[in-house]
């Protein structure tokens, strides 16, 4: 029977991929954007690359702990998942990610814009083709049935915890990823994870030296 006091991993991994599925969205509408006038638009276009490298940042990070961390520890606990594809497909988000890496690298130099732009746009093309029917699979066999699972409290904070560890060992600058993550969700969404958060993060995100290297992404997060 589900324990609805029990913390459950699962559901901040839904939540991930929200925050995942959005930022393809909006980085293809306005890289086509880009695309249909020509060039970037200067004012918005730190912000811009701030926000890819974000993503970039954030998938890598997550992938990584599914490969490492979650699915050789619910291998046994949830047996149907389709473990070999999914980290098969992860091979093929890796390569997208690195055409993305490679045009946002060209952006920030100033360099042949257009073209890093068809390459940034021919990346993020790759993973959003797999990305639905992806998370489709993991939201729905994985990370959806683990609150079934009545696993021991302690065990769930301790995999929690790891994975945590884990994704900011492999992820981008924390006054980035956090940013990134929690204004690319509702606000539902973003207060179950930001009441996670120490008070001092908090602090750091909204009104210390944090938002000055967050604010040029604005533009394209919620509010």
């Amino acid at each position: 029977m589900q324990n609805e006091n029990q913390p459950d991993i699962g559901e901040e991994y839904i939540r991930l991929h929200k925050v995942m599925s959005r930022g393809i969205k909006v980085s293809l509408f306005n890289i086509n954007k880009f695309l249909n006038d020509g060039l970037m638009e200067k004012l918005n276009r730190e912000g811009f690359i701030s926000y890819v490298q974000s993503f970039s940042s954030v998938l890598h990070g997550h992938h990584m702990v599914e490969d490492e961390k979650i699915f050789p520890y619910f291998k046994d606990k949830l047996p149907e998942v389709p473990y070999p594809r999914l980290v098969s497909e992860h091979e093929i988000f890796n390569e997208g990610l690195q055409q993305i890496n490679s045009a946002v690298d060209n952006l920030t130099k100033e360099t042949d814009e257009l073209e890093s732009l068809i390459t940034l746009k021919t990346g993020f093309d790759k993973l959003d083709g797999i990305w639905a029917t992806h998370i489709q699979i993991e939201n729905t066999q994985l990370y959806g049935k683990i609150r079934d699972l009545n696993m021991d409290p302690e065990d769930m904070i301790k995999i929690e915890k790891e994975s945590k560890e884990f994704f900011q060992e492999n992820s981008g600058p924390g006054y980035l990823v956090i940013p990134f993550v929690l204004y690319n969700l509702s606000l539902e969404d973003r207060r179950a994870i930001a009441n996670g958060f120490p008070d001092a993060v908090t602090s750091k995100l909204l009104f210390g030296d944090w938002k000055d290297k967050w604010i040029s992404m604005k533009p394209f997060l919620l509010e």
